[in-house]
């Protein structure tokens, strides 16, 4: 049983192996897809969830600061 002899061919073995593929580790491929999946109904839900916790009184401020914005906006075009 001669060691130097079976490394030297399992090395030789996996030379020969990888010549013959087509993969090369160093080359980017020419086309990459991706799949993005979105769950509508858990976004929605969420959503909802974050909305439940906000109180009137913040509503009431962000609905004064959208007029306060709509007229500014009015006043700049005229």
């Amino acid at each position: 049983m001669n060691i130097n002899k079976i490394v030297k061919d399992s090395v030789n073995g996996i030379k020969d192996k990888y010549k013959s593929t087509q993969l090369n580790p160093f080359k980017m491929p020419e086309n990459i897809n991706v799949t993005i999946t979105i769950d509508y109904e858990k976004s929605l839900s969420n959503l909802l969830k974050a909305l439940g916790n906000v109180k009137q009184e913040d509503i009431d401020n962000i609905a004064k600061v959208g007029k306060l914005v709509e007229s500014s906006v009015k006043k700049a075009i005229k």
